[in-house]
């Protein structure tokens, strides 16, 4: 369990960066666990965040490679009188251990498996459009079994946004904050995502994050 207390300690850690709002200025969460798709494989997202906003929005995923995968998401934002939003993804996995067992080895340690990650972001609302690059790692392990996976995560991340209102001039500040998230496997195909969200921004500063994927 050595590797499964790492992962707890990391993510408390994170939890301890200043917090204050997030998608009052129409940004999503990142939504990536620590493993990258692999090359045939992709994912088609739906998710709805609920904070002072609502926003709902689609992603679609896809493999490049062993450790390498990108998405793409596109959806509509509640802040700032309401809008369009876009964004994409890169996701670079540093490291996915077997379990003990599965390595053939006795014993019931976790694996903990990390990615970076990296984001832009854009929402044209009515009242203001802005401009987001999130970057963070994503720290997790399976903690399911043979029959059905459950992954936990957390990942912290820092945040380049420049907001540009209709009245007034624009402003760009560097924001804090962690995921801390989960995919629950349904059945082969379908996976329940969560996630709740704290930040640095100025308003509310938690939002919850639903979601359903379809993966093949």
């Amino acid at each position: 369990m050595r590797g499964f207390r790492l992962a707890i300690a990391v993510t408390a850690a994170a939890i301890a960066i200043p917090a204050t709002a997030y998608a009052q200025s129409g940004v999503t969460p990142l939504m990536t666990g620590p493993h990258a798709l692999s090359g045939r494989q992709m994912e088609f997202r739906g998710y709805v965040t609920i904070e002072d906003d609502i926003d709902l929005f689609g992603v679609f995923r896809r493999g490049l490679g062993q450790q390498f995968d990108f998405g793409l998401r596109a959806g509509f934002t509640d802040a700032a009188g309401g809008g369009l939003h876009l964004g994409g993804d890169l996701r670079y996995g540093l490291a996915r251990g077997e379990r003990r067992e599965e390595a053939g080895v006795p014993g019931d340690e976790l694996p903990v498996g990390f990615a970076l990650v990296a984001g832009l972001q854009l929402s044209f609302a009515d009242l203001a459009s802005l401009i987001s690059v999130p970057i963070g790692v994503s720290i997790g392990t399976d903690v399911g079994n043979q029959e059905r996976s459950v992954v936990l995560y957390g990942l912290p991340f820092v945040e380049i946004d420049r907001v540009d209102p209709e009245v007034g001039s624009a402003d760009t500040e560097l924001e804090f904050g962690v995921e801390l998230g989960g995919e629950v496997e349904l059945t082969r195909d379908w996976i329940a995502d969560l996630a709740l969200v704290i930040a640095s921004h100025d308003n509310s500063n938690i939002s919850l994050a639903l979601g359903m994927i379809y993966r093949r």
